[in-house]
């Protein structure tokens, strides 16, 4: 089960990563339909076909992306895995009760933030945008009749809709935070190789430029400098740097 669970492991890091992330979100959907069509079968016998049917073809794009996945189309999967999520929210709301519906009001917020860890801010940027002018046009079918408000939805069905949502809201938290932390780690740890390298190095490196003055910029120094010049950095550069220092 561990192995059947994994997420794939390629050559490239930021590929493994990217994968890591789709495989916990594409299990994390699978299984959020469940309690939904649970209740919807015990409780709901005038809509468990409805929720049925959706939950079907929602896992059945899962399991596809899936596949997907596992054959190495990380960067495919992430849009298909966005899109498809959207589609299936929009048309949600649309047949149901619109923007005052769960699939509106949970459902794309859901989506936005899958699409911010997957595919980055600038289409996510997009896609919030086309949720917004997609609430508009079914405020505008609710206001001409072709979309028909259920006064009579009963609240426990918003609380299970709620339960499968909000613990994968907290799965997306969880790996934003992991995503942010693991960075950090490896900044930390090549600033810490980077300092080991500079303190035992009989030599010293440094990268200069000529500024709008044509005059000699220092931008780095690294390395044994202090011990040959008796200068830290800092105060060699303060000083002006190189050509403050010719004989």
């Amino acid at each position: 089960i561990r192995d059947f669970l994994k997420p794939p492991v390629f050559d490239d890091e930021q590929k493994t990563h990217q994968a890591y992330l789709l495989n916990i979100i594409i299990w994390g959907l699978i299984a959020i339909s469940i309690p939904y069509v649970i209740y919807a079968q015990i409780f709901l016998s005038g809509t468990s076909t409805r929720a049925l049917t959706q939950s079907f073809i929602g896992e059945v794009i899962n399991i596809f992306l899936l596949i997907l996945l596992r054959r190495g189309y990380v960067r495919a999967v992430s849009l298909l895995q966005v899109i498809a999520f959207w589609i299936f929210f929009t048309v949600s709301a649309a047949t149901g009760i619109g923007v005052q519906g769960e699939s509106y009001m949970l459902g794309y917020p859901l989506v936005i933030m899958i699409s911010g860890i997957l595919l980055g801010n600038r289409f996510t940027l997009g896609l919030t945008a086309l949720s917004l002018v997609s609430g508009l046009l079914m405020v505008f079918a609710e206001s001409n009749g072709l979309i028909t408000k259920d006064v009579m939805r009963p609240p426990f069905l918003t609380w299970i809709l709620s339960f499968a949502i909000f613990p994968m809201s907290a799965v997306l938290q969880y790996l934003s935070s992991r995503t942010v932390n693991n960075a950090l780690k490896r900044a930390k740890e090549s600033e810490e190789k980077y300092r080991l390298i500079s303190s035992v190095s009989s030599d010293y490196a440094f990268e200069s430029r000529i500024n709008d003055n044509d005059l000699g910029e220092a931008i780095w120094i690294a390395g044994a400098f202090e011990k040959m010049t008796g200068y830290t950095p800092d105060e060699y550069i303060n000083a002006g740097g190189w050509y403050a220092h010719i004989h």
